[in-house]
């Protein structure tokens, strides 16, 4: 299936734990049989991210994500579905082998560059430590403070200033030139098929994905060259706006504090960890990406910025504060010393000092209104007036009515001005801010989206009439709400089925996959069935099917999601005896049934008016009178319908 046989695909599945693996990406509290955290895959500030390690499921119902522990993988990493096989068999220790040609070419080319950039690191380490060429670089790392065992532990290295050492070093340990250039380790020349080494004379910083691979590196000159540092160019590999350096060993430091610590620099992330700091991680150089932010949030709720204190790191710090807290995280920012950075502050007063700073760090709001204070003159009355004005765009954001108004007094007392005047010119924004949330936006008011069509619904897809009419009718309200009751049940039925045997036989035998009425039961029905069939037992006397492998053989992405969501949802809690609440629900469904075929005669009936088919009329009178009877004697009328 998918490139993997079920036999390969099953070991991988019974050695990778779903809770375990989900853990190395989300924080999750355990909450009865379940587990539950914030989603990964969407900013929220109340946990609907559910784990279920009974039915090695997740699903999140605040944005549909779902499926089975291959799924998570595959979202997480964005990655396809035989990368994620690879990942979770080799963290399992498992060797898979199989898949389709095109997939062991994909495989094989990323384990070349997976090989060179490792081959790369150690070869830098080596010259580092070994040549005597290096002597400077090992000279400016005792100067900075760095211990042997920190420089080993971040696996710093050195490049020579040759044109072409590197290159000369691993082609001789077998690795085709072309996996270097695709790598970015090497340039290529100006004549035909020549090479050059990308790094010269430069400190090494190998940077790692999260499970500490290395992917890429930034290279520092330890002269006044120029450019000071230089990464890795985009590969298949390295994304700078998806990685974070040193991510792979503060990721359980992260965790254990609940919060990450977010410097500029390589040698502040390493400076921080070689003083205790083990959950500090920086940025690459570049500015914080959405996809960074939900990184840090996949481990702890809260993050701190602790960006360099000047001028670019005060815009640095806005810009990275608001993208992590889009993100859903708690953003604080830490003010550092005039003139320093992370890194300069722990030379200078050791772990104390920077404690003290991470310690102090503002909530959001505070650094905001900080910089729009002190961005201004305030000796003089238009510099205090300017700094108000920035400051009231500042304190309209504030939701909390209290909050704003506390916020309110606080900056009117530092800037000596009336607080009510300024309390007037923050709901004047407000209000407009208000207004302009109210008009319809792409999916209605306030720009949220729209509900979907709900299958069944007058004017969803396959409805017959849809387009027909404008209004609805009772007739209409009371079909949809019948439908409505009708899914649901559907739900339920397909939630037992995966919890009884003895359900999924009387289900299967009595409607069939065929006889639901949403085309993805219908799926995950057939699923089951198939599951039953080539566990080869018959009746009630086998397992009830696992929804974890009934998902893993459905072939449509959107309808797995769906499926998590059905098994791991509310439908069925409460219901008492499997037995007889699957019943009641097949009940629910025969009644629809009958409801449906009284329909279909009233139509034809109608039809059929003055056309002088009397005997036809006289049939379909008699079978409506027989179903009007039965449906009277056997079931209570749906609620809402006539």
């Amino acid at each position: 299936m998918r490139g993997y046989s079920e036999d390969v695909l099953s070991e991988v599945r019974a050695k990778s734990d779903i809770v375990e693996v989900i853990s190395g990406y989300v924080a999750l509290k355990q909450a009865g049989r379940t587990y539950k955290g914030l989603c990964p895959f969407h900013t929220e500030k109340t946990p609907s991210f559910v784990v279920s390690p009974e039915k090695q499921l997740f699903h999140c119902f605040g944005c549909g994500a779902g499926g089975d522990v291959f799924s998570f993988v595959m979202k997480a990493e964005n990655v396809g579905f035989a990368e994620a096989v690879r990942i979770l068999a080799d963290r399992a220790g498992i060797a898979i082998e199989e898949g389709s040609q095109e997939t062991r070419e994909a495989r094989e080319r990323l384990r070349a560059l997976y090989e060179a950039n490792e081959a790369a690191c150690e070869y830098f380490q080596r010259v580092l430590a070994e040549s005597p060429e290096a002597e400077n670089a090992r000279a400016y790392l005792k100067r900075r403070g760095l211990v042997d065992e920190i420089v080993g532990k971040f696996r710093l290295g050195y490049a020579l200033p040759s044109w072409d050492a590197l290159l000369k070093a691993l082609t001789k340990n077998k690795i085709p030139k072309e996996v270097l250039l695709e790598a970015g380790l090497v340039i290529p020349g100006k004549d035909p098929g020549s090479c050059y080494d990308r790094f010269r004379a430069r400190l090494m910083f190998p940077i790692c994905d999260s499970s500490g691979r290395v992917i890429g590196f930034g290279g520092r000159v330890l002269d006044d060259s120029v450019p000071k540092y230089l990464n890795s160019p985009e590969t298949t590999l390295f994304k700078k706006g998806k990685n974070l350096y040193g991510l792979h060993l503060a990721k359980d430091g992260i965790r254990k504090e609940s919060a990450a610590v977010i410097v500029e620099g390589y040698m502040d992330a390493i400076a921080a960890h070689q003083h205790g700091f083990g959950h500090v991680v920086a940025s690459l150089g570049t500015a914080l990406t959405e996809e960074q932010a939900r990184t840090l949030r996949r481990y702890a709720p809260g993050v701190v910025i602790a960006y360099d204190a000047d001028a670019a790191g005060a815009t640095a710090t806005v810009r990275g504060m608001e993208i992590l807290a889009g993100a859903g995280l708690i953003v604080r920012v830490a003010s550092l010393p005039a003139g320093e950075d992370p890194d300069a502050t722990v030379r200078r007063g050791g772990a104390e000092a920077l404690a003290r700073v991470l310690a102090d760090a503002k909530p959001l709001i505070d650094y905001k209104l900080h910089l729009a204070v002190s961005s201004c003159d305030r000796s003089t009355v238009e510099g205090r007036v300017n700094a108000a004005r920035e400051a009231a765009r500042v304190l309209a954001t504030i939701e909390s009515a209290v909050e704003r108004s506390e916020y309110t007094r606080k900056v009117a007392s530092e800037l000596e001005i009336d607080p009510d005047a300024l309390n007037k010119d923050v709901e004047a924004i407000v209000r407009a801010g208000g207004a302009r949330a109210e008009q319809p936006g792409p999916g209605g008011r306030g720009g949220r989206p729209r509900a979907p069509a709900r299958l069944g619904a007058p004017g969803a897809p396959g409805d017959r009439n849809a387009g027909s009419r404008h209004t609805k009718s009772e007739d209409d309200i009371a079909r949809s709400g019948e439908m409505m009751k009708v899914l649901e049940a559907e739900k339920i039925l397909l939630r037992l089925m995966a919890e009884s045997r003895e359900v999924q036989t009387t289900v299967l035998s009595e409607v069939g996959p065929d006889g639901f009425h949403d085309p993805r039961h219908r799926e995950i029905a057939r699923a089951m069935a198939e599951q039953t069939a080539d566990a080869g037992t018959e009746g009630e006397e086998g397992p009830a099917a696992e929804p974890s492998k009934v998902i893993g053989a459905l072939d449509d992405e959107e309808t797995r999601r769906y499926a998590a969501g059905v098994f791991l949802g509310q439908a069925g809690e409460g219901q008492g005896d499997p037995v007889k609440a699957a019943r009641d629900c097949l009940g629910v469904l025969r009644e629809h049934g009958l409801r449906e075929r009284i329909r279909e005669i009233e139509q034809e009936l109608a039809s059929l008016g003055n056309t002088g088919e009397m005997e036809r009329s006289r049939d379909l009178l008699a079978e409506l009178w027989s179903l009007r009877a039965r449906l009277s004697r056997e079931f209570q009328p749906f609620s809402g319908t006539r």
